[in-house]
């Protein structure tokens, strides 16, 4: 069920959805996406900071307790799949100056259906399309998400999965819907911010998490030919969790995760 409201302090409904509004007209708005178990929304608290951070970013003001109502509202009792919150500008005049006639909007969306863990390995072919670090989008969950369509819609055109981008320099940024982290023996490498990467709740929970369980982690830049050279790569995000990589391009990779990775991303749906 979609779910729409105008930014206020009253229940969320199935409420008309302006078609002036920016997010529809002018991609001016953001999102999260996140796992439910059980009726509850894993690393929940994460989430939703995330999201009043980057529509903060936007200059579009909601609060934490608004958001986090309007998520609870959106979970059926003991359900599980994915849940998708966006929050706009809301309705505004012709133009592109951020101005809005009125309050912010705010969908939700709930689709059941718990994936699998882990899922099965993944192909990535390095895309043509370049990621712009610079871009205000590349680093928030943006309603901008144009490259990443038409990058994945090559990929599986070409017979692979999905996309992974690179900046003008040569820095391996992410794939469309997924931070990556290269592993060499024991050590995991993922991008910096500064190369264009949205900074995942789940890249964040791995840098924690494999640090703990005996990984030597660190943020730095990759080159295709660093990534190339690794005996694995994993991608994370907040529905798959952690994956691996089949292959880049035509480079073949290990694609067994290691088990203590596996075991905290089960404890982590069983906190949930």
């Amino acid at each position: 069920m979609i779910r729409i409201r105008q930014f206020s302090d009253g229940p969320a409904g199935l409420q008309p959805f302006d078609l002036s509004d920016r997010g529809l007209l002018l991609a001016d708005g953001v999102f999260d996406t996140s796992r439910v178990v059980d009726g509850r929304i894993v690393l929940m608290e994460a989430h939703i900071e995330r999201l009043q951070n980057d529509a903060a970013a936007l200059g579009i003001e909601v609060d934490l307790e608004t958001l986090r109502r309007f998520a609870l509202e959106a979970i059926p009792d003991d359900g599980a799949g994915a849940l998708r919150l966006t929050v706009t500008r809301g309705p505004g005049p012709r133009g592109v100056a951020p101005n809005a006639l009125g309050t912010p909007t705010l969908i939700s969306k709930f689709d059941p259906g718990a994936p699998a863990l882990p899922l099965p390995p993944t192909r990535l072919m390095t895309s043509d399309i370049w990621r712009n670090p610079t871009a205000p989008s590349s680093r928030r969950k943006t309603l901008a998400y144009t490259d990443a369509v038409i990058g994945t819609q090559r990929a599986r055109e070409a017979g692979f999965d999905d996309a992974l981008y690179l900046t003008p320099q040569g820095h391996a940024a992410c794939t469309s819907i997924a931070n990556i982290f290269a592993r060499f023996e024991n050590a995991l490498v993922t991008p910096p911010l500064e190369d264009g990467v949205v900074n995942g709740i789940m890249r964040d929970w791995l840098i924690r998490e494999a640090g703990n369980n005996g990984f030597d982690v660190s943020v730095a830049s990759l080159s295709i030919d660093a990534l190339r050279s690794a005996d694995a790569i994993y991608l994370t995000n907040s529905l798959q969790l952690v994956r691996a990589t089949e292959s880049l391009d035509e480079t073949a990779f290990k694609t067994t995760l290691p088990e203590p990775l596996l075991d905290a991303c089960r404890a982590l749906l069983e906190e949930a």
